[in-house]
């Protein structure tokens, strides 16, 4: 019996463990920072990932090759982005979008290179989450059953000498 729970014990770790390196995966390289999270902080070196809403009325600039202005809106808070890097095919006004760039502590504009897909991992994390979890009870049930199982053959009688009546 101390096996069963020594493998149960190594699995629910082993999972904690990718658990746990998933989620610094995703803040590291997914998550996005609110456009007033951003406006409040000091000016850091790294590239950050802001997410919010281009405005209407304020895109301009030769989208088709690379060079773009706007104001970007996430709730009451507005940021003016300066996009310089790959052609945007994309960007419209009115459109989420997650630019990948760094903010000029001075002048208050966020500098875009790059633009990233929308995280929206909310509902897929939940549905992953649901399925490891219902499998997981799944094969201890079945594990705790096999164990009863075997239990209940091992404690029965399997050989019985056969009586002989003629051997009176």
């Amino acid at each position: 019996m101390t096996g069963f729970y020594t493998r149960w014990a190594i699995m629910v770790g082993g999972l904690l463990i990718l658990g746990m390196m998933t989620f610094q995966q995703y803040q590291h390289d997914l998550s996005t920072t609110s456009l007033a999270t951003l406006m409040n902080s000091p000016g850091t070196s790294e590239p950050v990932r802001i997410q919010g809403m281009v405005k209407s009325g304020t895109l301009s600039g030769e989208t088709d090759q690379g060079q773009a202005t706007f104001e970007l809106v996430d709730g009451p808070t507005t940021l003016a982005v300066v996009y310089a890097g790959p052609p945007l095919e994309n960007i419209r006004e009115l459109k989420t979008m997650v630019f990948i760039g760094q903010l000029d502590a001075d002048t208050k504009i966020f500098k875009a290179k790059d633009t990233a897909l929308i995280n929206n991992f909310g509902f897929v994390t939940a549905a992953y989450l649901l399925t490891v979890l219902s499998m997981c009870w799944a094969l201890f049930a079945m594990s705790q059953r096999v164990m009863v199982l075997f239990k209940e053959i091992k404690d029965e009688k399997l050989y019985e000498p056969e009586i002989d009546p003629l051997a009176k």
